[in-house]
């Protein structure tokens, strides 16, 4: 009785939430192979499904209501057909009686029947407008619900895809082929003669249609043909970044994009994030120098970078400085040593816009073998100076070998 009498209040959820989060991951890796970021992968895949789930029913619950709108037009605009025809009688109606004085009384009914049936089909009309705004709402808030629960399914994704890289890093050193994954990792492993040949018995065992059926095979010898003229004319070793480089000319430009971008993009993108002021501006000057060359000469001139200077000035623009007094871009592996000697360093789960991902793991005698950053955007996308063939890109967010997530005004 006396809890029940206090005035305690639980203020913040959010340390419960991350604490059972770690708790259950932790219960979870008891029984897979992968730790504790297998289990986060299920979980946020499980999660992901029941967003989605739910994200159905709100698209349902749209298709009502605009059918709801569409019936309550129909009979507003069959109100108004009826109100005419009683405005405006036939003139049969009219001329229908013979004496003056049945007339007179005829037409004295007649005006007090328009006026009753006028002031009806007015009520009417209102409530069917108040309806039909009611619908409106309806449709406008379910919409809204269904674009929220959107964006998160896609972070749930995001997260997933990051803890299942990270269970299987294997480390080459390559940033480009590091972030073999997604539809450029599909289209890679396609080039396997066996991979097409069972897809091909089971595209004819399910009957698919003879178009998609002559489209894969020509596909297939033209695949065929190009890894034996790459395995001839090069070393093993650089048949994978040929055959990559090959298919990048098939991937969608929303995976890759290594233009220039208008402002009206870059709006666009902005306006899909949910970020602070000092996270907008970061990734606007990020995503202002897509497009611009790779050079580590020219690294500090304001139109060509290299990844730990795109990631200094973009922090700059937000009016924060990641070299800590030094006032000049630093490399990578220094920005994510000095970042994390001063516990700017989180969980990967916990990625915004603005965060700078770290990727090392090769020996190459720098702290903790870092030799690249990128910057997150948001929606599992990321900015980043890849290397002197693309220079500064927009990319789906490469996972694999990254060790350090840094957010230099956490």
């Amino acid at each position: 009785m006396e809890f029940k009498s206090s005035d305690a209040v639980f203020k913040d959820k959010n340390c419960f939430v991350d604490d059972m989060k770690r708790f259950m991951c932790d219960e979870a890796a008891r029984f897979t192979t992968g730790g504790n970021e297998a289990a986060s992968a299920s979980i946020d895949e499980f999660a992901e499904r029941g967003v989605r789930f739910s994200i159905e029913k709100n698209k349902r619950a749209i298709k009502e209501q605009k059918q709801a709108i569409k019936e309550l037009d129909a009979k507003k605009e069959e109100l108004l057909k009826t109100e005419m025809e009683s405005i405006h009688p036939s003139e049969k109606e009219v001329s229908g009686g013979d004496s003056s004085s049945s007339y007179s009384s005829s037409e004295k009914d007649s005006k007090e029947n328009k006026e009753s049936s006028s002031h009806q089909a007015s009520e009417k009309e209102k409530e069917l407008d108040s309806k039909k705004e009611k619908a409106k709402k309806e449709k406008s808030k379910e919409a809204k619900k269904a674009g929220a629960k959107t964006a998160v399914a896609n972070l749930l994704k995001a997260k997933a895809e990051m803890s299942n890289d990270l269970v299987g890093n294997k480390v080459t050193g390559d940033a480009l082929k590091d972030g073999n994954t997604g539809m450029m990792k599909l289209l890679t492993h396609a080039l396997n003669p066996m991979t097409y040949m069972k897809k091909l018995v089971a595209y004819i065992g399910a009957a698919i249609a003879p178009y998609i059926l002559a489209f894969m095979a020509i596909a297939s010898v033209v695949l065929i043909i190009v890894m034996f003229i790459f395995s001839i004319l090069q070393p093993l070793q650089e048949i994978g970044n040929a055959i990559t480089n090959f298919l990048s000319m098939f991937t969608s430009t929303e995976e890759f994009v290594d233009e220039s971008m208008s402002q009206t993009k870059i709006d666009e993108i902005l306006a899909g994030i949910s970020a602070d002021d000092t996270q907008r501006a970061v990734v606007s000057y990020a995503l202002s120098k897509v497009g611009c060359e790779y050079d580590q000469s020219n690294r500090t001139g304001g139109s060509s970078f290299d990844c730990s200077s795109l990631a200094y000035y973009a922090w700059e623009a937000a009016g924060v400085d990641i070299s800590f007094g030094g006032r000049y871009p630093p490399t990578a592996a220094e920005e994510a040593r000095m970042l994390n000697a001063r516990g700017y360093s989180l969980g990967s789960m916990d990625l915004q816009p603005g965060d700078l991902i770290f990727y090392g793991g090769r020996g190459n005698g720098r702290y903790m073998g870092i030799y690249h950053v990128a910057i997150y955007v948001g929606n599992g996308m990321a900015v980043e100076a890849l290397n002197e063939t693309y220079g500064v890109v927009y990319q789906r967010l490469r996972t694999q070998n990254a060790i350090m997530v840094c957010r230099p005004n956490g």
